[in-house]
Formats: structure tokens, C-alpha cells, sequence
């Protein structure tokens, strides 16, 4: 696998691990033909695949969110085979209602509330994330 797509796949994979269980199968083999592009195949359970990819050479915090929104589609339709919760990673705050969402903060990939754009941890790190409950202020 490419170094580059291998070191943006990481932290996502270990999120997947230690929030919903499901993991892929990676396939290194590259289906792309573009020599400025590196991908490779995540296949679910149920043997279907999604092909994701990143540009290479740019920053890894860029490649790491681009590939958290392919990720995050393979998760949701494997979730939902499963008759699961298709809502990865689920929004502490708002856990019926939406997943997170990858972004950029502060030169870092981050998982948002896109609801209340607020930072909830980094790409990588689901598993040491503890929420604090706040009030939230409903506007009349």
C-alpha cells in the first residue's frame, strides 16, 4: 500500500475499531491509473467493496479528511447491512441525529458536531473521548 494512503487510513480504522466493530478488509490493490492518486478497496462483511482514494503529496491532515468522508460511507452502508446504527461515528450530542464530521482545525484532522461546529476529538483518537455534557440553550 501506498505509505501516504496507508498513514491516512490509520487513524480511521481505529476509530472504526473502537466505535462500531465493523472493520474492513483492506485491498491494497490500487484501482486508480493516476500516478499523482493513491487508493485501494475496503470490502464489508458482506463481500461488497468501496474503492477510496487520496491525491498524494499533499498535506496529511487534507488526505486524512478526504478519506474520512469515503470511509465514513463505507462504514454507513456496512453498518446498515447489518441492520445497525448507520450513523458513524455518532454525534455525542446529538446521537440519533447525525454523525460526526471530518475537518480541519488548527492544522489537524478533527471530528465535529456540524451542528454546533464544535471540536469533539482528532481523527484517531474516538476511543479516549470523553463528552462533557453540556446545556444546551434552546432559542425560543
Amino acid at each position: 500500500m501506498h505509505p501516504e494512503l496507508e498513514a491516512a487510513l490509520a487513524p480511521l480504522l481505529a476509530d472504526l475499531d473502537v466505535s462500531c466493530g465493523v472493520l474492513p478488509l483492506v485491498d491494497d490493490k490500487s484501482w486508480q491509473d493516476d500516478p499523482d492518486a493513491a487508493s485501494c478497496w475496503l470490502f464489508s462483511p458482506d463481500g461488497t467493496g468501496t474503492g477510496v482514494w487520496i491525491p498524494t503529496g499533499q498535506r496529511e491532515v487534507e488526505q486524512v479528511v478526504m478519506l474520512a468522508d469515503q470511509v465514513q460511507e463505507w462504514a454507513v452502508e456496512s453498518l446498515w447491512m447489518l441492520d445497525r446504527s448507520a450513523s458513524w461515528p455518532a454525534c455525542p450530542y446529538h446521537p440519533k441525529r447525525h454523525p460526526l464530521a471530518a475537518r480541519e482545525q488548527a492544522e489537524q484532522a478533527v471530528w465535529t458536531c456540524p451542528v454546533l461546529q464544535e471540536r469533539i476529538c482528532a481523527v484517531g483518537a474516538l476511543s479516549r473521548t470523553r463528552i462533557r455534557r453540556r446545556k444546551l440553550r434552546h432559542h425560543a
